[in-house]
C-alpha cells in the first residue's frame, strides 16, 4: 500500500459524513421557497463568507475523522478536471475544492464554500471521463445556484449545531464504539437529520440544467448526464449489500430527471467533444486496486488483462502493478511496469508508482534517482514532489530533502503537506527556527489558529535562524496573534444570549 493512502472507512463514518453534516443546510422550507434569479444571493442573511466558513469546519471534520483519502494524484485529477469544467465557464465566479473520500459507496455532494466530495465507489461506477465530469457539474451548480444559501437562510443555528453532532459522532466511531456513534445520531438531532438528507426537487432540477451547460461548454458528451443516472438507477453499493447507493438517496434518481436530460440532448448542436484523459482510466486503476483483499485485487487485474476486458491495457496493467504493491510482490511490479517502458508507455503515475515498490523493496538509493529523473520528466506532478523529499529523508538526507521542499513550497506555499514534509526535514537537519516555523504556517492553512502562534512563538525563540528570517517569524507571530484574538471577539459576539 503505498505510504500516502488512507484505508476505506466505516460505512458508518461514511453515511454520517456524507449524509449528515454535508447537506446540514437543507430544511423543510427550502421546497417552498421560490428560485431567485440564478446564482442570486440578494437579500440572503448568508454570507459568501459563512458558507466558507461552515465549509471549512465540515473539511476539519472530514479530515480528522480518516473519511478523506489523501492521495495526491486522486484529488489532483479531481480539480484539473473540475478546472476543466470552471475554465470553459468563465462566468462562474465561486472557488471550488475537489476531493475524494475512501469509500466504496456510491455518493458524491457538494458543501458549503465550494467543496465537492467524492467516493471513490462513485468515480468506479461511472464508465467514461464524461459521466464523471456530470457529476461534478451537477455538484458545481449547487454551489453556484446558492441552494445552500438560500436553505441556511432559515436553518442558520441548525446548520451549526450539524457540526457539533458530526464531531461527537466522529469522535464515537474513531474509539470503535459504532453503537455510540449511531446514539448520537439519533439523539436530540434526529427530526433535523431527516430533512437535511435531500435538497428540494427544485433544486435538483436547475442543478441538472445549470450543469448540463457547463458540461457541454467544456466538450464533454452531454449525453453522460443521463446516461450516468441510468447506471445509478439499476446499480446497487459497491459491496454488494443490496443498499441503495447513497447519491440516490441525496439526489433522488427519477424517471424525470432522466428524461428531462435525454430531452435536453434535442437542443443541442454539433461540437467537438474534448478527447477523454489518460487519468481517468489510470485513477480509476488505482481507486479499484484499493478494493477488497490485496489478492482479489489482483486477481481483477488479472482477469482484465487476461480477457482483454479494459478500455486502457496500459491503466490496466498500472492497475495490476498498484495491487502487487499492496501484496508486497515487488518485484513482479516492476516487471509489470517494465513492459510498459519496453512499450515506449509514459505516464507520471507510472514513474510514482515505480517508485513506490522501489520504496517498500528498501531499494533507498535507486528510489532517490528514479524520482529525480521522474520529477525532472514530469514537473507538475504533484505527487513526485512529495515522493522526492520523502525518500531522501529515508536515505538520511534531510538537506537535500529541504532544498527540493522549498523549491517546490515555492510554487505551492499553502500545501500543508509540503510544509509537513518541511517540518520534518528541518527538525531531522537540526533547524529549530525553521521546524517551527513551518509547522506554524500547517496550522494555520489547517485553521488551527492556536497551534500556529504557539509554532511561530517556538520559532522566535530558536536562535539559528538569519536576520530575514527572524524578522518573518516575528511579523508573522504578530499576525496571527491578532487573527487569534478577533477570532475570540467574534465567538463572543456571536455566543447565544
Amino acid at each position: 500500500m503505498r505510504t500516502l493512502k488512507k484505508s476505506p472507512i466505516p460505512r458508518l463514518l461514511a453515511r454520517v459524513v456524507a449524509l449528515v453534516l454535508l447537506q446540514a443546510a437543507a430544511g423543510p422550507l427550502a421546497a417552498q421557497s421560490p428560485l431567485p434569479e440564478l446564482g442570486d444571493s440578494s437579500g440572503a442573511l448568508v454570507t459568501d463568507q459563512q458558507e466558507k466558513k461552515l465549509g471549512q469546519e465540515a473539511m476539519r471534520e472530514i479530515r480528522a475523522s480518516g473519511a478523506y483519502l489523501n492521495d495526491p494524484e486522486v484529488n489532483g485529477y479531481l480539480n484539473d478536471l473540475g478546472r476543466r469544467i470552471l475554465d470553459a465557464n468563465p462566468g462562474v465566479r465561486e472557488k471550488f475544492e475537489f476531493f475524494a473520500l475512501g469509500d466504496p459507496s456510491v455518493n458524491a455532494f457538494a458543501m458549503p464554500g465550494g467543496y465537492i466530495g467524492v467516493n471513490m465507489g462513485l468515480v468506479l461506477l461511472t464508465q467514461s471521463e464524461s459521466e464523471l465530469a456530470s457529476v461534478l457539474s451537477h455538484e458545481m451548480a449547487h454551489v453556484t445556484q446558492k441552494h445552500y444559501a438560500r436553505m441556511m437562510d432559515d436553518q442558520r443555528k441548525n446548520a451549526w449545531i450539524g457540526i457539533a453532532g458530526l464531531a461527537a459522532a466522529v469522535i464515537a466511531a474513531k474509539g470503535g464504539k459504532g453503537d455510540a456513534a449511531q446514539g448520537v445520531l439519533l439523539g436530540s438531532q434526529a427530526a433535523q437529520v431527516q430533512n437535511y438528507l435531500n435538497f428540494s426537487r427544485d433544486n435538483e432540477r436547475e442543478a441538472d440544467r445549470i450543469g448540463f451547460q457547463y458540461l457541454s461548454r467544456a466538450q464533454f458528451d452531454p449525453g453522460a448526464m443521463g446516461t450516468f443516472m441510468e447506471r445509478l438507477q439499476r446499480s446497487t453499493s459497491l459491496t454488494d449489500t443490496g443498499v441503495v447507493p447513497g447519491y440516490m438517496r441525496t439526489h433522488p434518481v427519477t424517471v424525470e430527471r432522466i428524461a428531462d436530460a435525454r430531452s435536453r440532448l434535442s437542443g443541442v448542436g454539433e461540437f467537438k467533444l474534448a478527447k477523454e484523459s489518460e487519468d481517468f482510466h489510470y485513477v480509476r486503476a488505482l481507486l479499484r486496486s484499493y478494493v477488497g483483499e490485496p489478492r482479489t485485487a489482483v486477481t481483477f487485474f488479472e482477469a482484465a488483462l487476461a480477457e482483454r476486458k479494459f478500455a486502457s491495457e496500459a491503466a490496466t496493467r498500472y492497475g495490476l502493478a498498484a495491487a502487487l504493491l499492496r501484496t508486497r510482490d515487488f518485484e513482479r511490479g516492476k516487471r509489470e511496469l517494465a513492459v510498459l517502458d519496453a512499450a515506449r508507455v509514459k505516464h507520471p503515475m507510472i514513474a510514482a508508482m515505480m517508485g513506490q515498490l522501489l520504496i517498500q523493496n528498501d531499494e533507498i538509493p535507486a528510489a532517490v534517482r528514479h524520482f529525480e529523473r521522474a520529477l525532472a520528466d514530469f514537473p507538475n506532478h504533484w505527487q513526485l514532489h512529495y515522493d522526492l523529499p520523502e525518500v531522501l529523508l529515508r536515505a538520511k538526507e534531510p538537506k537535500r530533502a529541504l532544498l527540493a521542499l522549498e523549491k517546490s513550497l515555492g510554487r505551492r506555499p499553502d500545501d500543508v503537506q509540503l510544509l509537513d514534509l518541511a517540518a520534518r526535514a528541518s527538525a531531522e537537519s537540526g533547524l529549530k527556527m525553521k521546524q517551527h516555523r513551518f509547522l506554524g504556517e500547517q496550522y494555520a492553512r489547517m485553521g488551527n489558529l492556536r497551534g500556529a502562534l504557539d509554532q511561530f512563538e517556538l520559532a522566535a525563540k530558536a536562535a539559528d535562524g538569519d536576520y530575514y528570517e527572524a524578522s518573518y517569524v516575528e511579523a508573522r507571530a504578530r499576525e496571527i496573534k491578532r487573527e487569534v484574538q478577533e477570532a475570540q471577539r467574534s465567538s463572543r459576539r456571536n455566543a447565544p444570549d
